[in-house]
């Protein structure tokens, strides 16, 4: 666990339990709320379906059961569909004033229906058409069942428990099961339902949940203890324009990384074979691919990358999909699908007779990925343009990170963002996301218990490793740092060195090292940051350096709540009388408190000696307390943590290190400053043309290409990268002064974006002031659209606190 047990009374501070308990506990002591469930049940009866609706246990009323009916209508592609209808014997319920256009959608008008749904298809709405859409399938499903559910979720809370307590009062998740091969039900948005006074899922008295229950084996999974594993995956650049409004979902993901919350891997032109390959390997608790989504043969299918074909990529369909996410553990706790159609099912006529391998053929991807194994399955078809689209990822995200029901998070961001400024648009955008689940996972399900990442997280804070904003760029550099965390020591470099040919400022350099040594950190091992200085700060000679590296493991064990152990380093000097306090003799039997005083007491004497040092036995002891705090780590916390942790040095703006850059250089070999067994890499930044560059400049041409050297290029972003990072960072806001999301409206050029974010040069450091200047401007001229999200949720709680 992190902290320390024993120093709590010296210091006050509660540990951290990494594992993680059972139950997640509301900063203001309430119990967590759970939403009670209302089961839709579906199934085909007499060519059209029937209906039954079951309350929550206790709620007093009987299930609730009516008939729908089924009308044939010609869809925009021609084919023949069947939709909802009401019987002749339910019409009454419309009453005398129902706009007439309803009555004729609830009535089977083929000319109705057909008109509705072209525009719907055109995303062509006119003013009204996403309520009458709404009303037509509220009125067909659930209408005559609305009343009870009103009265059972709105009951009085009991008296005895505080507010907020069990069941949650005024909200319900409402659970839609059908049959998975149903195609006519699983083809409309459920999720626009509409009761007359607002859309259901943004209901002012009433909050809503609503997910699609697949009927399958697939059991309920367990809830992750550990940091959890996030793969993103795109099956083509992520520049690509059709894409792009996958790509944005993907940054609002990211932020799920940026937070510090997970450990997460990413591929753009992925191909199944690399995607199999990369889950067997990393093996995702949350898997999130963006894609482009087609039909082929009848099938849904996604376009995956593929240099073997013609056109560059391939059909892929939910079967092959499921065989590449498996894994020898199972499948993904989670699939997030940023891609169009991928909740809508496609296929042959309705109303056919149909084989086993033809209704397979027409189900969503979403779907058929539940009953082949997926638990949760989010289908992502909006666009991040929408506040409420973007709200609801926020809210599934948040989910996951605070260990909260991933049902009711979502209801609750979707619902913030409905009720926030004007009523939904006639885009349909904000009903599209859906959540699948298997029916046997529960609706509080708790994908996630937060407390070893909330633990980490502090360290990283502790530690100065995690900045704000989210890290975007320098994706070459991030690759070839990954090796630095492989368990075998053999194919972990000694050197990372990411080097600029002219100066160093704007880079992004120190950044990037932090972000390094916080990925390092999610996976079990110890960074040090060494640096950044100011003016005159940095190292001067090898003393000074190494006080600074044992000054950092020490900082490290703190954080992290080990007990550090012994050091040899400060014995090197033989004038150094504190060595003989800090031998494993002398702190043996020692809390943590008194160990700590004593390393620091012993390192300031070294730093201020004035001995010989002798650099080949100074370089063996390093090694070996460096080694030796990594073993502390391994034996003291748990996951992440174990017995291939290592300590990584990150040296910033090493061509600044004048006196102590080349005595390192001296010391470094294939195993950085550690053994073959015991590697100890460094990681370092540096400009080839400033101050001691040229030291480096002789090394890197020395040698380049050499087993365990690395000198990959640290320079601006690619146009490409530096344009879909800046809008990923502006989905993220992290400064008072610009409280906003910035995205791309509707109808904005994607060349004046371009043009206009290219002024920036692919400088990282833009995203202090200069990106939010244009940002503001592209606003005034209608390019972008800002709202803020934050300030809805906050106004969201306040209102319904």
């Amino acid at each position: 666990m992190l902290g320390h047990p024993e120093r709590e009374g010296a210091r006050g501070r509660r540990p951290v339990e990494v594992r993680g308990a059972d139950t997640v506990v509301p900063d203001d002591g309430r119990r967590p709320v759970t939403i009670p469930r209302v089961l839709v049940e579906v199934e085909r009866r007499d060519g059209g379906w029937a209906v039954e609706v079951r309350l929550p246990a206790g709620s007093g009323p009987p299930p609730v059961g009516y008939g729908v009916g089924a009308v044939t209508v010609t869809d925009v592609d021609g084919f023949p569909r069947q939709i909802p209808a009401l019987p002749a014997g339910r019409r009454h319920q419309l009453g005398a004033s129902a706009p007439e256009e309803l009555v004729a959608l609830c009535a089977g008008d083929a000319g109705a229906v057909c008109a509705l749904l072209a525009r719907i298809t055109g995303r062509d709405l006119r003013a009204g058409d996403a309520e009458l859409y709404g009303r037509w399938l509220f009125e067909c499903l659930l209408a005559p069942a609305w009343p009870a559910i009103l009265a059972a979720a709105t009951r009085p809370a009991d008296p005895g428990p505080r507010p907020g307590d069990g069941p949650a009062a005024h909200a319900v998740e409402l659970a839609l099961r059908w049959p998975a091969d149903d195609l006519a039900l699983g083809a409309l948005v459920w999720e626009a339902m509409h009761d007359g006074e607002a859309p259901l899922v943004g209901h002012p008295r009433l909050l809503v949940a609503l997910t699609r229950v697949v009927p399958a084996a697939t059991p309920a999974p367990a809830t992750i203890r550990r940091l959890p594993r996030v793969l993103f995956a795109a099956g083509s650049a992520l520049e690509d324009a059709v894409i792009r409004p996958g790509a944005m979902f993907m940054g609002l993901m990211r932020g799920f990384d940026a937070e510090g919350l997970c450990v997460s891997r990413a591929m753009t032109n992925a191909s199944l074979t690399e995607l199999g390959d990369l889950c067997a390997r990393f093996a995702p608790d949350v898997v999130h691919l963006v894609a482009h989504g087609d039909i082929a043969e009848g099938r849904a299918v996604l376009r995956l990358a593929d240099a073997e074909e013609p056109a560059g990529f391939r059909y892929v369909d939910a079967e092959a999909l499921t065989a590449a996410l498996r894994q020898p553990a199972g499948m993904p706790t989670v699939v997030v699908l940023s891609a169009c159609g991928s909740a809508r099912p496609t296929g042959a006529a309705e109303g056919a007779e149909l084989v086993d391998e033809a209704r397979a053929a027409g189900r969503s991807i979403a779907a058929e990925l539940t009953r082949r194994g997926v638990p949760v399955v989010v289908a992502m078809s909006g666009e991040v343009s929408e506040q409420a689209s973007r709200m609801f990822t926020r809210g599934f995200v948040r989910a996951v990170q605070a260990g909260a029901s991933v049902v009711g998070a979502a209801a609750v961001g979707r619902r913030a963002g409905l009720l926030h400024g004007d009523p939904p648009s006639r885009f349909l955008d904000w009903a599209l996301p859906a959540l699948f689940l298997a029916e046997r996972v529960p609706p509080d399900l708790r994908v996630v218990d937060p407390a070893p990442a909330v633990a980490l997280r502090r360290a990283a804070e502790r530690l100065e490793l995690r900045r704000a904003p989210m890290f975007i760029g320098h994706e070459a550099i991030l690759a070839a740092a990954e090796s630095l965390a492989d368990p075998a020591p053999e194919r972990c470099p000694g050197l990372v060195a990411a080097v600029a040919e002219g100066p160093i400022g704007g880079l992004g350099g120190s950044r990037l090292l932090r972000e390094i040594g916080l990925r390092l950190l999610r996976v079990g091992h110890l960074p040090l940051l060494i640096g950044p200085f100011g003016d005159g700060g940095a190292p001067r000679d090898l003393r000074d350096l190494v006080v600074r590296v044992l000054q950092a493991a020490i900082m490290a064990a703190d954080a992290l709540g080990i007990a550090p152990p012994p050091l040899s380093t400060v014995g090197v000097d033989e004038t150094c009388r504190r060595a003989a306090f800090v031998t494993p003799a002398a702190l043996r039997g020692l809390d943590a408190d008194s160990r700590f005083a004593l390393l620091h007491t012993a390192v300031a004497e070294f730093a201020a000696a004035t001995g010989p040092l002798n650099e080949h036995v100074l370089r063996r002891a390093l090694g070996r307390d460096l080694a030796a705090f990594a073993a502390a780590a391994a034996a003291g916390l748990g996951e992440p943590f174990g017995v291939s942790s290592r300590v990584v040095v990150l040296g910033d703006e090493v061509h600044r290190w004048v006196g102590a850059l080349r005595p390192l250089l001296t010391m470094l070999n294939r195993d950085g400053l550690g053994t073959p067994d015991r590697p100890v890499p460094v990681v370092v930044t540096a400009s080839l043309l400033e101050d001691e560059g040229v030291v480096l400049r002789r090394l890197r041409d020395e040698r380049a290409g050499q087993p365990g050297f690395l000198f990959p290029e640290l320079t601006r972003m690619s146009p490409a990268s530096a344009i879909l990072g800046f809008q990923w960072v502006l989905l993220h806001p992290w400064q008072e002064r610009y409280p906003q999301v910035y995205t791309a409206a509707r109808s904005s050029s994607r060349v004046a974006i371009e043009k206009s974010l290219g002024e920036l040069r692919g400088m990282p450091t833009a995203v202090r002031r200069e990106l939010y200047l244009i940002a503001n401007v592209l606003t005034f001229n209608g390019v972008f659209v800002a709202a803020d999200d934050e300030g809805a949720l906050r106004t969201y709680e306040e209102r319904f606190r």
